[in-house]
């Protein structure tokens, strides 16, 4: 380990390029759901192709039904839509996205009561953070480019950490 080196550069110019993304999505978030549904429409394309690379490799040794294979072709057709639409779909994106914190929030809400009877204190945290997923949900429902914003928040967050971390890696590493 090389001990005389001040700084981890790499950490560094990966956080200040974090950093900048974050001031782009921030000015421009519509922009920002356009590139959330071209990731989004790339994954669900990549997923695809892989599932039936596996199912035409393993659908005789796993015994895999035709509902694999039409779950793939359908994460094709949607990661497809997305690329080719992805000014359509970019409204729809922030729906999506806060259908499944107000889902997950219910959830996390209904499960504190449940660990509330066990007399774990990790109930009142669930049931906080139960609320806050609820309230971000409809807060994406009701403002669409509120998830833009979080979204920068949370990249500026991490660039800046990122900064720090290799401000200070050779004080992390002789400790």
């Amino acid at each position: 380990m090389d001990t005389t080196k001040k700084h981890d550069w790499g950490l560094i110019v990966a956080g200040i390029l974090l950093v900048v993304c974050a001031f782009f999505f921030l000015v421009a978030p519509g922009l920002t759901l356009v590139t959330i549904t071209a990731i989004a429409g790339a994954a669900f394309l990549v997923s695809g192709v892989f599932d039936i690379i596996n199912y035409v490799r393993f659908h005789k040794i796993m015994n895999l039904s035709g509902w694999a294979i039409a779950y793939a072709v359908l994460d094709i057709v949607i990661g497809l839509m997305f690329l080719i639409h992805p000014l359509a779909l970019a409204g729809v994106i922030p729906w999506m996205i806060g259908a499944f914190f107000i889902i997950f929030g219910v959830f996390e809400i209904v499960g504190s009561f449940t660990v509330k009877k066990t007399g774990v204190p990790l109930w009142g945290w669930m049931l906080f953070s139960g609320i806050v997923s609820v309230l971000c949900g409809l807060t994406f429902f009701v403002w669409p480019a509120a998830l833009s914003i979080f979204l920068s928040v949370f990249i500026l967050m991490r660039g800046v950490s990122l900064v720090f971390y290799g401000w200070n890696a050779n004080k992390a590493m002789l400790a």
